[in-house]
Parts: C-alpha cells; structure tokens; sequence
C-alpha cells in the first residue's frame, strides 16, 4: 500500500504547506491527522472532511507534551503509516538581536518537534514500517542574511534526516527531507524590519513587496513555488519505496544562482 493512501500526521496542517500536504494525502486516498496550534480552523478542516482528517491543536513549542500528543494522534485512526513534520516558524534577525528566547522557540519547533515526533511514531512503525517526512529548507545549504538560528535548525534537521534514515532502515522505515526554495506562504509575507523600526501598514506592504520581487528575481525560473508544488513531493517521498536518507531539493533553481 502507497504510504499516502495510508493514515499520516501531518504537523502544521493548516497553513501554507501543510494545508497543501492535507490536501494532497486526501486525493491520493488517505487519512490525516492534523496537528496545529489553531483548534478553529482544524474544526474546519475536520468539517470538510469529515472521517478524514482529524484535527489535534497543539503548542510544538511545548516540547514537554509532543510525545503525549503524538500518542493521541495514533489514537485517532489506530495506526500510522507516515508523518509529515511541517510545522516551522523562523524569526529575521540580525545576529547582533538574536536572544536566547529565540534560538529555543525556533529549535523546539523546528528541530526538538521533529525528533520527538519521528520517535514517537518509528515505536509504532517497526512491524509493518513506513514513512518520514522532514521538511527543511534551502537555507540549510544555501545561507542569507537574518536568518542565522533558522538556517541553522534546518542544516540540523538535515543531519537529523540522515540519521534517522541509517537508525530506522532495518525496521522498513524511511525517513527523507524535502528542502524547499521560496514558497508563497504567510511565512515568507513576514516583513522584515531592522530592530526597532516602525512601519505605517502602507510602508509595511511596500516592504513585503519588495522582498517578494526580490526573492522571485533570485530564483532562474523567475517566480516563488507554491505550497501545493512542494506538497506534491512531499507525497512522493512519503510512496517512493527505495529512497531514504535523502535531501530532496525542489527550489526553482535557486541552488544554481
């Protein structure tokens, strides 16, 4: 059976590439369980869908609870055959700015979220396998301005993949990254301000448009991905029997520029 038609979690499902990977593991036949911090609008994705997708509202920042809430999500439909860890957020920060509070808000979601998650679900994996999903990032391997603590939870994410991957492989279970360019989501449409400055709301839409040129003129294809492009190999990973350990780069040809 394709992993995707399967039962799969889905961390962050209902924004931008995790609503996109709902979507795409529901057209491909399977069954969800979302987890986001947002409880209404998982209702509402439960209403679309009723007996499909079961909704989980949870803080991932809140390390201490993942692995009681990763046991109430193999609760849900009884087995899991995948897991998607979407959930991410990322803070713009100059280094000379960046806090302690920061760097830990941004490595439990980002990197202790993940882990918890993949051990949690590999206990119920090990007698009939299946799949992992890490979404990182191209500011793993290809580093920019502000971005210091993300980039680096996401190069750790990496490393966690691959490990995971050699770890898990005699019990059938696979474990990749996928690592997107620019995608067009509320994450990217973050403005990006210098400590302490202040913006008119006018001036701050004038910023995030030209971020998002800028982004766009960087990738040789000329235009940011969607959610539902990165979704797509997201759900391909998740089926493709013989790949593991492997960073899955899907960019628009940023790496090349």
């Amino acid at each position: 059976m394709r992993v995707s038609a399967g039962n799969v979690i889905v961390t962050g499902a209902t924004r931008g590439i995790g609503r996109a990977t709902v979507d795409a593991i529901l057209e491909h036949g399977g069954r969800v369980i979302g987890i986001a911090r947002d409880a209404e609008a998982l209702s509402a994705l439960e209403a679309l869908h009723p007996n499909r997708v079961r909704g989980l509202a949870a803080d991932l920042g809140n390390s201490e609870h993942l692995t009681e809430v990763a046991e109430r999500a193999r609760e849900a439909f009884g087995q899991i055959d995948g897991l998607v860890n979407c959930a991410g957020i990322a803070r713009y920060e100059p280094v000379g700015s960046i806090t302690l509070e920061s760097i830990d808000a941004q490595l439990r979601v980002n990197l202790v979220a993940p882990l918890l998650f993949s051990q949690a679900v590999a206990n119920h994996m090990r007698d009939r396998g299946g799949a992992i999903v890490n979404v990182s990032s191209t500011l793993s391997e290809r580093v920019a301005p502000l971005t210091a603590v993300y980039a680096a939870t996401k190069a750790a994410l990496n490393a966690l993949t691959k490990t995971l991957a050699l770890e898990l492989a005699p019990d059938g279970i696979r474990v990749n990254a996928v690592l997107p360019g620019g995608v067009d989501t509320d994450m990217l449409r973050t403005p990006r301000l210098r400590p302490g400055e202040a913006l008119t709301a006018a001036e701050l839409e004038k910023r995030v448009d030209a971020q998002l040129a800028a982004l766009r003129a960087m990738h040789p294809l000329g235009r940011l991905g969607t959610p539902l492009e990165v979704a797509s190999v997201i759900v391909e990973s998740l089926d493709q029997p013989w790949q593991t350990g492997s960073l899955i780069t899907i960019d628009g040809g940023l790496a090349l520029s």
